[in-house]
């Protein structure tokens, strides 16, 4: 079973501190949704700093993408296209502006990308980046080379019948430019509640543990937080932190998948590098009755 860390590196970090984290941080949501008056917690940290939502089906980006592109679209033959491009820019504006493309035109979304730039308006989202350089601005970049090559290659890199989501993971990460490791999951992630991958055999079982989740992990398991040589076997203790969820969290969240094990890592380890003095999020939560 997983061990219980209380050494030098995170203090207090534990099986029962991370459950609690995510206990907390859907009470969150749920004490906001219904409209209850801020704040919506006592935990100075969660307070302050930003922090996503255990399950990412309630994020604003990927309501959008539900309500917009999966659901209307969810027979269309090129439904694995859109997600993977709305993905790559990360902002619904953008993805509004171009609309819903059902045969890939460079040019026309080279122009219509460019003039939103032109007119001021932001194009990616802050939290996508492709990585390394391709030549040519980002423009370029995303729709002369990642989305034109990923066009051509559809076919071959969206899921096929009977794919795992780590089977479909595989297939496209790396192999078409800008879909590294993040976005790639982020798109598989996307496509597990579609036709192509709702009936994946190991949505209980794999996720892809990026490095907030290993150092998330590292922390519970008493590893050096910041080792990245590290060899530990981290999908396995993922799933064993899926497997006695249900013992540590109360009745009123909602079961578990793999996804939000490793996503809550993820965000575990934010918080605990605030609450340990070892650095802060980046972005801090703006109370409504603040914002302009």
């Amino acid at each position: 079973m997983v061990k219980v860390y209380r050494g030098v590196e995170s203090p207090g970090s534990s099986v029962e501190s991370f459950f609690k984290f995510i206990a907390e941080r859907h009470a969150i949501y749920i004490r906001r949704t219904r409209g209850d008056e801020w704040p919506w917690t006592d935990d100075p940290i969660l307070q302050k700093y930003k922090f996503t939502n255990i399950f990412r089906e309630l994020d604003t980006g990927t309501i959008y993408c539900r309500e917009a592109i999966r659901d209307p679209y969810a027979d269309h033959p090129e439904l694995f296209f859109n997600v993977a491009m709305y993905r790559l820019f990360n902002w619904v504006p953008t993805f509004e502006t171009i609309g819903f493309v059902e045969e890939f035109d460079t040019k026309y979304v080279n122009k219509v990308v460019r003039r939103m730039r032109e007119q001021g308006q932001q194009i990616f989202t802050g939290a996508h980046m492709i990585t390394g350089t391709l030549g040519g601005d980002k423009i370029h970049q995303v729709v002369d080379i990642c989305l034109a090559q990923l066009w051509e290659n559809r076919r071959k890199l969206e899921p096929q019948p009977g794919d795992t989501l780590e089977m479909a993971f595989n297939r496209l990460c790396k192999k078409n430019p800008g879909y590294g490791a993040f976005i790639a999951y982020e798109v598989i992630t996307d496509l597990r509640w579609t036709r192509y991958l709702n009936k994946a055999g190991d949505i209980m079982t794999w996720a892809n543990p990026g490095p907030g989740a290993c150092r998330g992990i590292n922390r519970i398991v008493g590893i050096f937080v910041y080792d990245k040589s590290s060899t530990y076997d981290y999908l396995g203790t993922m799933r064993q932190l899926l497997e006695v969820s249900s013992s540590y969290l109360p009745s009123w969240v909602p079961l578990l998948e793999m996804r939000d094990i490793e996503h809550s890592l993820c965000e575990y380890d934010k918080y605990e590098r605030c609450r340990l003095g070892q650095g802060k999020p980046r972005s801090k939560f703006v109370p409504p009755h603040l914002r302009r």
